[in-house]
């Protein structure tokens, strides 16, 4: 078998080796027009087309969720966990359960404005919380009925950025960035913010529960993702140095490495 190009190996394991921001403070706001981000259209429960589902056990899917207001949205997912390791969840399957956002055309990345409801701030020591800022996987569709997993959040080190500061490990794509103050509109109360950048766009998301909240560390089931708004950008738009934006000479190597993939595919064949 051959061996990809030293130069190749060098930019995936730069790409690999990518881990996420964490910022102590507030995410820039929305309408700031260097973010670009743009809100989505929350799917009620009975929208004729492409419903939210509550989810095994009920839930509080509202009219909020739409506009960045700090009014909730949330489900108490706790159905078909099977969904949230095989990385498929369509419409019409047992136990379905996911909110769905519109976002009017497809972007490539999210900022996830997270409610918390058990959570005012200051140091996080205890599991519970810690699992409960990050109560959310982030799943992607093309037509709003077949959704794959985009993100799952597994397991945390509950001193892993110091006392107080819990980081995370991931599935899937890990967020470029949280910002452990929340938003800059409404601070705390979307604290563990996040943002994601995906290798493909999409126009529908969906946010049910992590696996980490169905596994508290000392039992129990948590499960219940709350979410004020999602917003969307495409990465390209972004300013170099915003932060979760790669610098341009990494994101230049990583165009020449996937150059490369794709030379040593053909010389594969």
């Amino acid at each position: 078998m051959q061996t990809l190009p030293a130069f190749l190996l060098f930019a995936l394991s730069g790409a690999a080796s990518a881990s996420t921001l964490y910022i102590q403070g507030t995410a820039p706001a929305a309408t700031d027009p260097q973010q670009g981000v743009t809100l989505g259209t929350h799917l009620l429960a009975n929208d004729p087309n492409h419903p939210s589902v509550a989810g095994v056990g009920g839930g509080g899917i509202s009219a909020a969720g739409t506009a960045l207001d700090g009014y909730r949205t949330y489900i108490y997912d706790l159905g078909a966990q099977a969904d949230l390791t095989d990385g498929v969840a369509n419409r019409g399957d047992p136990g379905f359960a996911m909110m769905i956002w519109d976002m009017g055309q497809a972007f490539d990345s999210l900022r996830l404005y997270t409610h918390q409801d058990h959570y005012s701030g200051g140091p996080i020591t205890s599991n519970f919380t810690a699992q409960d800022v990050m109560e959310y996987s982030v799943w992607g569709s093309h037509d709003g009925d077949n959704f794959i997993l985009l993100s799952d959040v597994v397991d945390f080190d509950l001193l892993g950025g110091g006392v107080g500061l819990p980081t995370y490990t991931f599935v899937g794509t890990a967020p470029s960035v949280v910002y452990r103050g929340g938003s800059a509109e409404f601070g705390v109360t979307n604290a563990y913010t996040r943002e994601y950048v995906f290798s493909q766009a999409y126009r529908y998301y969906g946010i049910r529960t992590s696996q980490v909240s169905l596994t508290i560390p000392g039992g129990g089931v948590d499960a219940d993702p709350e979410i004020d708004g999602v917003g969307a950008f495409n990465i390209s738009t972004r300013p170099p140095g915003t932060p979760g934006v790669p610098e341009p000479s990494l994101a230049a190597l990583l165009g020449v490495g996937a150059m490369g993939l794709a030379a040593a595919r053909l010389r594969w064949r």
